[in-house]
């Protein structure tokens, strides 16, 4: 289902709010760290990240995702393929897309955007 968002793009699937918090594992340095991120929204093949810390294009993360209709995390590896930021050029977030997804945990993501859509939808 393609959808056209506020600021005119074209999406290949609809998107829905997660507010929730994101656990990222990043390699810097060739050492691995943890970040908390706060996710604004999330669909079936990417999620967007809000931070105020940059990262380059193609950055990639290793994402745990905890949904409100998942028992467990959903584990994927995503790349930043977007920064969005403020008229400060302050980063205000970064769009990732999923680049590796188990196939179990794709199905209770399709599973969660499937009921979090219905939900808010009348």
């Amino acid at each position: 289902m393609e959808e056209k968002n506020k600021t005119g793009e074209r999406r290949k699937f609809t998107r829905v709010v997660l507010d929730a918090y994101i656990t990222a594992t990043l390699t810097i340095d060739k050492a691995p760290q943890e970040r908390l991120f706060m996710s604004k929204d999330i669909g079936p093949e990417g999620i967007f990240l809000v931070n105020n810390e940059s990262f380059p294009l193609g950055t990639i993360f290793k994402l745990r995702i905890h949904t409100p209709t998942t028992s467990k995390p959903i584990d994927v590896e995503a790349k930043v393929i977007r920064i969005q930021k403020d008229e400060n050029s302050q980063v205000m977030g970064m769009g990732l897309a999923f680049t590796q997804i188990k196939e179990t945990d794709k199905k209770e993501l399709l599973r969660h955007l499937y009921l979090a859509y219905h939900y808010v939808k009348p």
